[in-house]
């Protein structure tokens, strides 16, 4: 793997809507040889660089199913290029540390297609590492870290590689790596020593030097020890109770060490035999629908039907989204289209969190030479807009701006009010998109965002916005100038062409808005 690999496909959060957001214009310039960089980018990962500014993290709020979020990271385009460059340099030390472990499922590997860096196993392995890990065992111990990410200390990251002893003698850059790793991590969130972001690859790589220590101290200390852990998450198999209780204590030990602390409220010690897998999904999974246009509708219809039930079932549980990925590999047939966007369109208002989904399967299809969507759409664009804008819901919201930009949605004037609200970096770039697109019933009041347009901002939480509005030519730099031109990080990218946004034509097909009365017929004003 290259640091060109790291810096276009392991930068952004998979989830953010893609297209239209992108990493390959910075990599492609920035990973060149031939490229020449200003000072903090050509030297800010020398441990001898002592004039590197610090930086905040842009926050994007990302549904997971019911009342769950994660609020996701995407970092400095700076500190992140030196914290990716530093890993990639280092690869042949780090990479026996990340090697794996006997119960380390998401040991990180390098891959030539779709994210850069993930793990061995992907969440779909569960049910097979279960079936050969509780083998001849009677009990289970399920837990996992209390807000993960969130929580670990940048200062335990040459603890893992280097040993606790040893860095806290040593806290020099030049002679550990493991102190230059913590220090530009810590340089890229303000100089915060607690949490990693949630999102890039990187933090994958981190993440797993942490937990395969605590690993290797758990194995060494219980023989025979079978399971398996994907990030925090651990299923391990035991003879007796009490087994899986000592391992507990063990294991919350080993963690200490390292300043992490287990989740009581998701341990628990299971007897055996159990589920490999939610009921939920086995039913979901046995459904099949057929080739034929008739049997194809039919059977559609009872996924979700079915998938309805399932959700008041086992609320928070993702059913509805496994439902509409069962959809994602039927051949749709023409006759079915209109029921297909209804089904998928009737998931979105009781679990928001399917939305980014519902809208790439009818936005793929309509690309696929379908008629345009149905007019139902504007409703829910609108309406997803408008309810979770307030909330500061960045995946809500902004996968339906990208409906309305690869689909030709037009916005109400509600929902040009509620965005601008929005205190959201991916969230402002496209509704100003959208504006520029036409696709809007009122003008955006920008008052907000105008206020991050300045050099300070280019290191702030909004430093996406404050970047991208300028280099598009969509908000003005606060008092005049080019406050991105006079950066000497940034003025470089802008002067190499480097976007993160990409505005080209994207839009399939129009959908008209519905069709409302021009006058109230007589019955109907009578009645009222």
């Amino acid at each position: 793997m290259s640091l060109k690999d790291l810096l276009e496909r392991g930068y952004f959060p998979k989830e953010l809507p893609s297209p239209p957001f992108t990493t390959t214009p910075f990599a492609n310039i920035v990973a060149a040889p031939t490229s020449s960089l200003p000072a903090d980018f050509a030297n800010g990962a020398d441990p001898k660089y002592k004039q590197l500014p610090t930086s905040k993290i842009t926050r994007y709020s990302h549904a997971r199913g019911g009342l769950l979020r994660r609020k996701l990271g995407i970092c400095n385009p700076l500190h992140y290029y030196l914290l990716a460059k530093a890993i990639i340099d280092n690869w042949a030390i780090i990479s026996p540390m990340v090697s794996g472990t006997a119960i380390a499922a998401t040991a990180p590997e390098l891959k030539s297609l779709g994210r850069a860096i993930e793990g061995r196993h992907s969440q779909g392995a569960r049910a097979m590492l279960a079936q050969k890990n509780r083998l001849g065992r009677r009990f289970l111990l399920e837990t996992d870290i209390s807000r993960f990410y969130s929580s670990i200390y940048t200062h335990s990251i040459p603890w893992a590689l280097h040993t606790k002893a040893a860095a806290k003698i040593n806290r020099s850059r030049t002679t550990l790596l493991g102190n230059n790793l913590d220090y530009l991590v810590r340089m890229g969130q303000d100089g915060q020593t607690i949490g990693i972001p949630i999102g890039p690859d990187t933090s994958l790589v981190l993440a797993e030097l942490l937990m395969q220590r605590c690993d290797a101290e758990l194995i060494a200390r219980v023989p025979k020890l079978k399971g398996h852990r994907f990030i925090d998450d651990y299923e391990l198999s035991f003879y007796t109770r009490t087994e899986a209780e000592d391992a507990f204590h063990l294991l919350e030990r080993a963690l200490s060490n390292y300043e992490l602390a287990l989740n009581p409220k998701k341990t628990k010690v299971l007897e055996l035999p159990l589920q490999f897998e939610a009921s939920w999904v086995t039913e979901l999974r046995s459904h099949n629908i057929r080739a034929s246009a008739s049997g194809q509708a039919v059977d559609m219809e009872a996924l979700i039907n079915k998938a309805f039930h399932l959700h008041k079932l086992f609320p928070g549980e993702a059913v509805l989204s496994y439902a509409i990925a069962k959809l994602r590999v039927v051949e749709l047939l023409p006759d079915n289209w209109e029921l297909f966007q209804q089904l998928l369109l009737l998931c979105v208002t009781p679990e928001p969190a399917t939305f980014p989904y519902a809208i790439d399967l009818i936005i793929k299809w309509v690309n696929a030479g379908f008629a345009s969507a149905i007019p139902e759409l504007h409703e829910v664009v609108n309406s997803i807009i408008t309810t979770h804008a307030p909330l500061a819901h960045s995946s809500e919201v902004s996968h339906a701006l990208w409906a309305s930009i690869a689909l030709g949605v037009t916005l109400t004037t509600e929902a040009v009010a509620a965005l601008s609200m929005a205190d959201d970096s991916v969230v402002a770039l496209m509704a100003l998109d959208c504006e520029s697109r036409g696709l809007m019933s009122a003008v955006l009041d920008k008052s907000n965002w105008q206020t991050h347009m300045t050099s300070a901002g280019l290191y702030e939480e909004h430093w996406l916005l404050s970047y991208e509005a300028n280099i598009k030519g969509w908000l003005p730099s606060v008092g005049g100038g080019d406050h991105v031109a006079d950066d000497p990080n940034f003025g470089f990218l802008k002067a190499s062409g480097v976007y993160f946004y990409d505005t080209a034509p994207l839009v399939a097909f129009p959908i008209p808005a519905p069709t409302l009365p021009t006058q109230i017929s007589t019955s109907t004003a009578h009645s009222h």
